[in-house]
Parts: structure tokens; C-alpha cells; sequence
């Protein structure tokens, strides 16, 4: 996979198949070949909808790496989470047979489940892995302790942590940055997840990357400051203010993947334009500290 970018599916599920096939299309030249999804999104139409670009053009899936997510669930008692070997088994099977596709090739577990087992999780890849139904593994939302408490128990690899992080949201940046002050900024929301995964090679794949607190923030008034400067920069490296966005991400030394969730092939284009922008030092910081932030 291209290790920089991952297309979201998310928002596909009222796609048609031809506008689908062309989202895929506009990826793959843009350098662009891993797609992420997750049972619960569209109530799994969102894979079905992939699955039917796939079937129409079968040469498409020898091009694209797939993942996609389990362990949410959501039905009529109540919103929950479900880490157990049978539910991830089946999940998977089901996003098998959604996808049309004979193997996924990387599986993740969406939430950590507060009633996690991890000898259960284990049985469930060691059963996936052996059928070449999946793969490799992942995980999504979970912290460093509970990687590690994951990894004691499993024989593959955790290859991606799946987490939310953004100029306007990277409590795990803040924190490295604020240890032991007395600031909001030093308040560990991280639980030591960055550094697990740098010293243990996962990569964390930034989720909502342009998001602030409860929407977009590029042209919301409440980041006026970083919107300001996010166009001046655009204008210098001839980019999109979400070029810019991910390209701050994308600066950072762990090696950050960024999903997009946009199913514009357009801005999948523009926003690409990221991996050749290397923004300097001093313009990362100017970012970092246009959300309000303080530095020691």
C-alpha cells in the first residue's frame, strides 16, 4: 500500500457503481491504493457498493490493498462493542462475502471491547489468518497499554492503530510536548499510544484529518487563525488548505498515514499534492500554535 494516504468509504454507500469505479480510478493515480472500510458503515452498504465496482471490473482488485473494521455493534437493545472470536470471525466472513472478495488484507477491531479477552482475539486471527480469509491485523482507538495487553496474547503482528488526529485535534502531540506541566496540555489523553507505536513500528492512520471539534475546521470562524494561515501556505506551495492539513500530519517523524474521506476524485487529486509538500519547522509550529495552543 502507498503508506501516505488510505481513501475512507464511509460516505459511499449512495455512490453509484460507475462513480464508485471512478473514485477508485482517481486514487490509483493519484498514487493512492488502499481503501478503508467497517461493517457498520452504511449498515455494511458501503461495502456491498464496493463490492458491485470490484465484480464490474475485476482487474481493479489486484491494484488496491483492502481493510475494513469489526466490533461495533449497533442493533436494537443498545450500542455496544463485541470483541469475542465468534463475532469477529463472523464479521469478517460477512465483509468477505459484502466485498466480493476472497481475502482482506488487513482486518481491524474497530473500538476495544471493555470485555476484551485477549486469548479470544488471538483465536479469531489465528482461525481468519489460517483460512486466508485475512491477511494481517490491525486496531483502531485503542491505546498503547491495550496494544500491548493485545499482543501478548496474539502470534501476528498489529500493523496500524487507526486514531483521530488533526491540527485542530492531536491530544497525543500535545501531550509529548506539555509533560509534566500543570497545563490542559499536559493532561495525558495519549496513554502512551504514539511512543508504543513508534517503538513497535505500528503505523497510526490519522482519522477525520481536517476535522475540529464537531466539524470541518477549514473556513469554520472558530479557527479563523489557522484558516488564515492555512491559505497563505496553499498559496505559497500552489495547494488546497487540506493539502496543507495533511501535509502537517504527514511531517511528522512516526510516519503518519492520512485517511480522506472525501468522494470527490477532484480533491483526491489536490489533496495527493500533500506528499510533496515538506513544510518547514518553523510553519508546522506556526500551525501547531494557530489553534490557541502554548509551548512551555
Amino acid at each position: 500500500m502507498d503508506g501516505r494516504f488510505i481513501q475512507g468509504c464511509m460516505r459511499i454507500a449512495d455512490m453509484t457503481t460507475a462513480q464508485i469505479r471512478e473514485l477508485i480510478e482517481s486514487n490509483l493515480s493519484a498514487g493512492i491504493n488502499a481503501f478503508d472500510h467497517a461493517d457498520i458503515y452504511g449498515s455494511g452498504e458501503c461495502e456491498t457498493a464496493f463490492g458491485k465496482a470490484l465484480i464490474e471490473d475485476s482487474s481493479l482488485r489486484d491494484k488496491i490493498f483492502i481493510q475494513t473494521k469489526c466490533g461495533i455493534v449497533k442493533d436494537l437493545s443498545c450500542h455496544r462493542y463485541d470483541n469475542s472470536t465468534n463475532y469477529i470471525v463472523d464479521c469478517a466472513h460477512k465483509s468477505l462475502a459484502r466485498l466480493k472478495v476472497d481475502k482482506i488484507d488487513r482486518l481491524l477491531i474497530h473500538r476495544p471491547d471493555a470485555l476484551m479477552n485477549p486469548e479470544e482475539v488471538a483465536k479469531a486471527f489465528d482461525k481468519l489468518y489460517s483460512e486466508g480469509a485475512v491477511d494481517s491485523f490491525g486496531v483502531s482507538n485503542f491505546s498503547g497499554g491495550q496494544m500491548a495487553l493485545l499482543s501478548s496474547a496474539i502470534k501476528q503482528k498489529i500493523d496500524c492503530n487507526q486514531i483521530r488526529l488533526s491540527i485542530a485535534h492531536c491530544p497525543m502531540i500535545e501531550n509529548g510536548v506539555n509533560y509534566n506541566r500543570m497545563e490542559d496540555g499536559g493532561i495525558n489523553r495519549d496513554g502512551g499510544t504514539l511512543d508504543y507505536c513508534r517503538l513497535n513500528g505500528v503505523n497510526i492512520q490519522c482519522y477525520s484529518p481536517y476535522k475540529g471539534r464537531k466539524k470541518s475546521f477549514i473556513g469554520d470562524f472558530r479557527y479563523s487563525k489557522l484558516n488564515k494561515l492555512l491559505k497563505d501556505l496553499a498559496f505559497k506551495y500552489e495547494a488546497t488548505p487540506n493539502a496543507i492539513a495533511a501535509a502537517w500530519l504527514l511531517k511528522h517523524p512516526a510516519g503518519f498515514t492520512v485517511i480522506n474521506g472525501t468522494t470527490k476524485p477532484e480533491r483526491v487529486e489536490q489533496i495527493a499534492k500533500a506528499k510533496d509538500i515538506n513544510l518547514t519547522r518553523g510553519e508546522w509550529y506556526e500551525l501547531y500554535h494557530s489553534c490557541g495552543r502554548k509551548l512551555p
